[in-house]
């Protein structure tokens, strides 16, 4: 199941950005990474740990999730959502100051763009991404994904 929604969001997500992790929408977003005092001076977008993702595409709910989140998550969160398949270009990117906005394009390995769009907002401990764009097969697809994070540290498994 899980596999059968990453191919339908794969051309739109991974969330992400914030340290939301390797974007298989219900892990394809990249989060913040952990504030302490040696990161006292780092741009702050969400943090890491154990998070919840909850994906509709359109207005179907399409799955939801949990995922750790680590500082390499929110690396990927803070470029813009990118999906490990994917080689992501964006001439829009902007994360900061609780708000998200992408524009761009997704190439596969196989060299399809699918165009992809996306704005949303983001606190530490949630977000929410509002995706428009087409598949690799031209296909229109919208799809959200919310998100907010349970607790610090990771569970097991």
């Amino acid at each position: 199941m899980e596999t059968d929604r990453m191919r339908l969001l794969a051309p739109f997500v991974k969330i992400s950005g914030l340290a939301v992790a390797a974007l298989t929408l219900g892990g394809v977003v990249a989060l913040a990474a952990p504030q302490n005092a040696s990161h006292a001076g780092a741009k702050t977008t969400i943090l890491t740990g154990q998070w919840e993702y909850n994906t509709r595409i359109g207005p179907i709910p399409v799955g939801s999730d949990q995922h750790c989140l680590k500082p390499s998550d929110v690396e990927n969160f803070n470029r813009g959502i990118c999906l490990k398949r994917y080689t992501c270009n964006y001439d829009t990117r902007v994360v900061q100051d609780g708000r998200i906005e992408l524009k761009g394009a997704w190439t596969d390995k196989k060299g399809r763009v699918a165009p992809v769009t996306a704005k949303g907002s983001y606190t530490p401990e949630s977000f929410r991404l509002n995706v428009n764009g087409k598949t690799v097969n031209g296909i229109p697809m919208t799809a959200t994904l919310n998100a907010k994070r349970l607790s610090a540290t990771c569970t097991a498994g």
